[in-house]
């Protein structure tokens, strides 16, 4: 709250780190400090995904409410808030798209085994699109439930956009984020949704 309370801002976004929807599917994230975001033990291969990654049918409104409750709490107070101080200006939803959540839970740094991601989608191309499936259905849900939440608009960002070449990029990553418009769009056609693809 302390921005909208100082500045004159045109809108207020609940900044949620990318990588809690990692951590909803059971894979561990750390932030040590001063080395960015790491996952100590990352995807190792698709036997390895099978095992910790729930399937894409899993990824319903109830898993979201489960396992990312806490986040959809914090929209719903900010609106309270907002609405006890007075502030009418709109909320913004936010997430992270699947081609940067897969790469980090891959790769396990945005510093480090940069290429992960790409190698995944080479040497795994089956396991990679059942894992974006994955990632796909449950950004969706993320995402509608904050909408039920109170968000007045959504912003989807692919922060690892320039990790990813322009050929896999159309093959893999783009038919995820119109997937999530298409859906979220079809349930709430009046939210404004935002996609940042940062580099691509």
């Amino acid at each position: 709250m302390q921005p909208i309370r100082r500045y004159p801002v045109d809108a207020a976004i609940l900044f949620s780190d990318i990588l809690v929807i990692a951590e909803a599917l059971n894979v561990e994230v750390t932030m040590p400090g001063g080395v960015g975001i790491l996952v100590p033990n990352p995807l190792s291969g698709p036997d390895d995904m099978n095992k910790r990654i729930p399937p894409p049918e899993e990824m319903t409104s109830e898993f979201v409410k489960d396992k990312l409750g806490h986040v959809i709490t914090s929209v719903k107070l900010i609106r309270s808030q907002m609405a006890a101080e007075g502030k009418s200006i709109p909320l913004i939803g936010f997430s992270a798209a699947p081609w940067t959540l897969l790469f980090y839970m891959v790769g396990g740094s945005s510093r480090k085994n940069n290429g992960a991601g790409m190698t995944w989608l080479s040497e795994y191309p089956e396991a990679s699109q059942k894992l974006l499936d994955t990632l796909t259905k449950i950004v969706v849900e993320y995402m509608a439930a904050q909408v039920e939440a109170g968000a007045h608009m959504l912003q989807l960002f692919e922060a690892m956009g320039m990790m990813i070449d322009e050929e896999n990029f159309y093959e893999f990553a783009m038919p995820c984020l119109k997937i999530i418009a298409d859906e979220l769009k079809g349930r709430y056609p009046e939210v404004p949704l935002m996609v940042f693809s940062r580099g691509a």
